[in-house]
């Protein structure tokens, strides 16, 4: 309506132009479908298809009127990798694609994908890296402090403090002006000269020796991070001297797939890191990795310096030395252990491992005193004659120290150990055979009995043969699941048993009470061995590393991944507990009411004043204890009988004919009763 005479006008211009190109039989093809992803152009008798943007013909042909062509999607990505720009993340779509950046940086504001002026830009424009300075590195040391207060120090700690204050003063040039820039090169050619006369340091005490030990590894871990402040144009650069190695790398585009692994090498030594775990470390501004291997400092942070908790390694009966050079994991980020993909470290042998010797990867720990050396976080993966593997959650300088046979333990515990042990095994193979070949004693009480023996067995078995095959660590893994799994099991079936007695015990007037109550073997065998299954799977899925230690192949204790076997034995002891003292209360209380049966059975004979009743379920006849008397009791219990009186035995009963009456003699009873009421002569008790 608002357009008026001129819409109508157009319209019916665009009309005769189109009727004018139409020709008399001329068909619009477009009716007919083209392929998917493209636009169709009706001509003058004839047509043509274009595919859309983002899209490419299968015939390489712009415009194509052939159906069996498709239009396929361009990988942008792909065929220009620049397309988004430095230090930009790619991702291709259906018929488009889109940029985003790397860890560290964000898109410029100032640009757009649109306008094909994507970039990114840093997180920070002055890209700064966490690093030390000399008051961060172990502040509350107090040699540390009495080298920096400036007065006069003690004679024995001139040397110490000299080389204390060489190393700071290399950090002071970077820490006094924090836009310095510092290369690998910088750091290497700072730090060869202190290991040049790290044999001096030999002559300071253990504590000095510590401290100016984690002094000069943070030092160079800092001067390390700093140079990632204005990284050069190089991605990687190696540094290699004869003291030092460095290799370090810048992360661009490296991690923008998945499941991305780096490699660097340092002398003779490895590392490699996941991009996940680059990412899990926090940072920000410029992200990058560096590798570090010293040489010499093994000979100094030698294994005196080693703290286990797990066995007493350092006692005088174990041999321990150092057998790698001390390397270095760096990274920039706040975060430097826990991670979920461990990093793997190679690390060389200096001398061939022996046989007898047993590797454990040990990690630099700082302290108020100074350092030492401990086995928490790393685990051995695997181990040859020429290096070492080790698998560790954090980034932290390493060493091996080899552990030589002796570390198990001493000769006489093992002897007696092992001989127990396989005296075990023998009285239950011979428990196995009984219940197994005797078919007198087959019942569902010796069926609950074998499947105990057969757990420990097996148990028992697996411990002696394996539990010191660390070598290798999924082989180790593997032995302490099955020693997990089997030990459990072995109590889950104490539990069952000590169930099964209970509630015996608490039917003493059922005969046969576990076949009267129709209870099936199936269930039982469910929760004997469903039970322990179900734990070492929750268990191995929660923590999988926990299984195999670096002396012994049994759950880890470090982490507390120990109480998935000690949870549920401190439960069932607990309930087989509790299940025993109700069982002697339920017995106590049996027993009572026998005792207080016998006294009054004895009163009523004394006054005179028995009646044998036909109603009773019970009736008890007590002979009188006369010489007289001694015959028929002598006759009862003779085992072919005389005269009127023949016995049968049954367990610690005897079924009596006397007189034509069958009469149940328990012996138990008689006896109680001689010892309670002090019956001098002879006398029993028969109750029919």
């Amino acid at each position: 309506a608002k357009c008026g005479g001129m819409c109508l006008w157009s319209q019916l211009l665009r009309r005769l132009r189109w009727e004018d190109h139409l020709k008399p039989g001329d068909i619009d093809e477009c009716t007919e479908m083209c392929p998917i992803n493209s636009t169709c152009t009706n001509t003058p008798g004839s047509y043509f298809c274009t595919c859309h943007p983002g899209f490419a013909p299968s015939n390489g042909q712009l415009n194509f009127t052939d159906q069996e062509v498709v239009c396929r999607d361009i990988d942008e990505c792909r065929q220009d990798p620049s397309t988004c720009g430095p230090n930009s993340i790619c991702t291709n779509a259906l018929g488009s694609y889109s940029c985003g950046c790397v860890v560290g940086f964000h898109p410029n504001p100032e640009g757009s994908q649109k306008d094909g002026n994507f970039s990114c830009q840093s997180n920070n424009l002055f890209v700064w890296v966490l690093f030390k300075c000399k008051e961060d590195v172990i502040p509350d040391n107090k040699q540390i402090q009495q080298c920096q207060e400036g007065t006069t120090v003690k004679p024995a700690y001139v040397s110490f403090c000299a080389q204390i204050n060489n190393i700071f003063s290399v950090l002071d040039k970077v820490c006094e002006n924090k836009t310095t820039i510092v290369s690998p090169k910088n750091t290497t050619e700072s730090f060869v000269p202190v290991l040049k006369q790290i044999s001096t340091w030999t002559k300071f005490t253990k504590e000095q020796t510590s401290s100016l030990a984690t002094v000069f590894l943070e030092s160079v871990e800092s001067m390390t991070l700093a140079s990632f402040r204005k990284p050069s144009a190089n991605v990687t650069l190696a540094v290699r001297t004869e003291y030092l190695d460095i290799e370090s790398k810048v992360i661009n585009k490296e991690c923008s797939e998945e499941n991305v692994t780096l490699n660097l090498v340092a002398k003779g030594d490895k590392m490699k890191i996941r991009c996940s775990t680059i990412e899990e470390s926090e940072s920000t501004g410029t992200t990058g990795v560096a590798f570090v291997s010293f040489v010499g400092m093994e000979s100094v942070l030698n294994e005196h310096f080693f703290q286990d908790h797990q066995a007493p390694l350092t006692t005088s009966e174990i041999k321990l030395k150092m057998n790698s050079r001390v390397i270095g994991g760096i990274m920039t980020g706040e975060k430097k252990d826990g991670f979920s993909d461990p990093v793997i470290y190679t690390l060389e042998n200096i001398q061939p491992k022996q046989k007898f010797e047993r590797p454990i990867c040990v990690s630099w720990s700082t302290d108020v005193k100074g350092g030492r050396w401990t086995s928490f976080g790393c685990v051995i993966l695997e181990a040859s004659e020429t290096y070492t593997v080790c698998s560790c959650n954090q980034m932290a300088n390493l060493a091996v120290i080899m552990a030589s046979g002796e570390l198990t333990m001493d000769f006489s515990l093992y002897i007696i150990s092992h001989v127990g042990i396989i005296i075990s095994l023998v009285c239950l193979i011979l428990a196995i055979a009984t219940f197994l070949l005797c078919r007198s004693i087959r019942n569902h009480i010796t069926y609950l009995h074998l499947h105990l023996c057969v757990c420990l067995l097996l148990a028992k078995t697996l411990f002696l043969a394996g539990i010191h095959k660390t070598d290798n660590k999924t082989g180790c893994a593997i032995i302490a699941g099955f020693l997990h799994y089997l030990f459990l099991a072995c109590f889950f079936w104490m539990l069952v048993e000590a169930v099964i007695l209970f509630l015996m015990v608490r039917n003493l007037k059922v005969v046969n009470y576990f076949s009267s109550r129709n209870i099936k073997m199936l269930h039982i065998c469910a929760f004997g061995y469903g039970l322990p299954t179900l734990v070492v799977v929750i268990s191995a899925s929660v923590q999988p590393q926990g299984y195999g230690m670096h002396n012994r192949c049994w759950l880890n204790t470090e982490t507390g991944f120990i109480w998935s076997f000690l949870g549920p034995v401190c439960t069932v002891i607990v309930i087989n507990s509790l299940l025993l003292t109700w069982t002697l209360w339920i017995l106590r209380q049996r027993l009572s009411s026998v005792n207080a049966e016998v006294r009054e059975e004895y009163k009523r004979w004394i006054t005179g004043k028995t009646k044998p009743s036909s109603q009773s379920q019970t009736s008890r006849i007590l002979l009188s204890s006369m010489p007289s008397a001694s015959k028929t009791v002598r006759d009862c219990m003779l085992p072919a009988g005389a005269g009127q009186g023949r016995c049968r035995p049954l367990g610690d009963t005897q079924l009596c004919h006397v007189l034509g009456t069958e009469w149940e003699l328990r012996v138990p009873t008689l006896v109680s009763s001689w010892m309670k009421y002090g019956v001098e002569d002879w006398g029993f008790i028969c109750i029919y």
